[in-house]
């Protein structure tokens, strides 16, 4: 983790102006087209959840602008996020797994050990400190149904700098293009909507490349 030099941080006056604020907080829901990654799943027997969250983690570990944190009235770049995501269990329960991101590990193994240490979880909820620590970004998913706009939770906390990434459930066009509904929310102090438009072009070329 390193920390930055606040003096030249080009977006140090935007992190303080949107520091002023009570919720610099914002989200954006766009589609995504993921017929390549559904059908490459159904052929190779890879959840197709797990395939996103790899998908996600890479597109925002390559990207910088994603990698800040603030803490007090310090910045800090760090190495890597890592996925923490809901699962479910015992029917219409979820669970939380945060599990460290490794890259360029294959898709396959990835999913392999998302299921292994959800077997070996002790408890399916973290408690509010273990939740909070660690360098992640909050993943989840709305299987049953598409949606237009939704929101998430979050704590008054206006350093908050962990990205919380949501999806639908995917539905099929006339033309055979599946897509789904894929918001992200993050805090405006670090990210702005530019940033975003990064994220979906990188989100896009990994779905592509998958």
């Amino acid at each position: 983790m390193q920390k930055i030099n606040r003096s030249q941080w080009k977006r140090s006056a935007h992190c303080d102006f949107f520091g002023g604020i009570e919720v610099p907080f914002y989200s954006v829901t766009f589609r995504l087209d993921v017929t390549k990654l559904l059908h490459r799943c159904k052929a190779s027997g890879v959840s197709f959840y797990a395939a996103m969250i790899w998908v996600t983690m890479r597109a925002v570990n390559g990207l910088e602008e994603y990698l800040y944190e603030i803490h007090g009235e310090d910045v800090y770049k760090i190495d890597a996020r890592d996925p923490s995501y809901t699962y479910l269990y015992d029917g219409d329960l979820f669970g939380i797994n945060t599990i460290p991101w490794i890259a360029d590990e294959p898709v396959a193994d990835f999913a392999a050990r998302m299921k292994e240490t959800e077997r070996k979880a002790v408890s399916p909820l973290p408690t509010f400190t273990e939740d909070a620590e660690g360098h992640n970004v909050y993943l989840s998913c709305l299987p049953w149904f598409d949606y237009a706009h939704v929101t998430q939770e979050f704590g008054m906390d206006r350093d908050d700098s962990t990205p919380r990434i949501l999806w639908g459930k995917y539905t099929e066009a006339p033309d055979g293009r599946v897509t789904l509904a894929y918001t992200v929310q993050v805090n405006h102090r670090l990210i702005d909507g530019v940033h975003l438009h990064y994220l979906y072009d990188a989100l896009t070329a990994e779905l592509e490349a998958f």
